[in-house]
């Protein structure tokens, strides 16, 4: 049957639509809510979320800086940490400014490179607090290079905050920052691809008033390996501190695991002629005595030695001595 509408019909349907006696399929209507955007490239870069530890390493860091920054001064320093952060490395060094005190390290064992940004106010409020002042002027920037004084002043409070930085990783996985280098101009700075992500985090260091802020970053790749440990799956094992019921039903459970013990009586070399006409009844020479030592082997690993014997009419193998460092 064909199923081709006639011109009649066609003519009617015309007719029908155009007098509205026939309804027409609605034009497809706007969603009438906005919107929101994703970023499938961010969808497991939630580090608040993913990563919660991390939080705690950076509150122990700034704890740690506080005491010892305030200790260097002799003056009650404030310290005030900003949230955990994502950026784009591109975005990064374009929203420092020009000359800017930024220093790079290794955090080994973990991969790629650190970045640490003391912000030039914060370097010259420290020079001038250093040096008995209250730290609360407001020099003004005007694209120099830093002086040997500031430069010896930055040089100290990189110091401090790498070693204050691996104190606060000791708990969680132990790590040893190495300084690499430090720059001032950041365009020259190229230790990541453009779109790496960065986990920033911002400190805020505060005397009278707010003297500038230490920014923290470091590849988010590095803590892939370690990720398990920062979501909050990892406990230290600590001296003292093992169940031993846990160890003592482990071994209970192990010495009833079913094994292969395998004795070696020995070997003989045969050609391929000799070994197709091999049958039953055929009788092979070994290159051991029956007075020979005999190696004994589970699964596969040489453990003992010993001797093939009969006992109450059965075959059976004496251990005469463990060995210890199997070849």
């Amino acid at each position: 049957m064909s199923q081709l509408l006639s011109q009649d019909e066609v003519d009617a349907l015309l007719s029908g639509l155009d007098s509205g006696e026939i309804e027409s399929e609605e034009e497809p209507r706007e969603p009438e809510e906005e919107l929101e955007l994703f970023d499938w490239t961010t969808q497991e870069r939630d580090v608040k979320g993913n990563m919660p530890l991390l939080g705690v390493v950076y509150n122990r860091f700034s704890q740690k800086m506080k005491s010892a920054l305030s200790t260097s001064l002799r003056k009650v320093i404030e310290i005030t940490q900003g949230p955990v952060e994502m950026i784009r490395f591109i975005h990064f060094k374009q929203s420092l400014p020009i000359p800017t005190s930024l220093h790079l390290f290794k955090v080994d064992p973990l991969r790629g490179t650190g970045i640490l940004v003391i912000e030039s106010r914060l370097v010259f409020n420290l020079v001038e607090a250093f040096f008995g002042g209250k730290g609360t002027g407001s020099t003004k920037v005007e694209g120099r290079d830093f002086t040997p004084i500031e430069s010896k002043i930055i040089e100290k409070v990189v110091h401090i905050a790498l070693t204050n930085l691996m104190d606060a990783w000791e708990d969680i996985h132990p790590i040893k920052t190495e300084f690499i280098r430090s720059e001032s101009n950041p365009m020259v700075v190229n230790v990541e691809r453009p779109d790496e992500y960065l986990v920033m985090v911002k400190f805020d260091v505060e005397l009278i008033k707010p003297l500038g802020s230490i920014t923290l970053c470091i590849p988010y790749s590095s803590f892939q390996p370690i990720r398990h440990k920062l979501a909050g799956g990892y406990q230290k094992d600590e001296e003292g501190q093992t169940d031993p019921f846990w160890i003592n039903n482990m071994r209970e459970r192990l010495k009833e695991t079913t094994l292969e013990l395998t004795v070696d009586l020995g070997a003989t070399q045969l050609s391929i002629r000799d070994l197709l006409n091999l049958k039953a009844g055929d009788i092979l020479i070994l290159d051991k005595t029956y007075k020979a030592p005999l190696t004994g082997r589970v699964e596969g690993i040489t453990k003992f030695r010993g001797y093939a014997g009969r006992s109450r009419n059965r075959k059976v193998y004496k251990i005469e001595s463990a060995v210890s460092d199997a070849a």
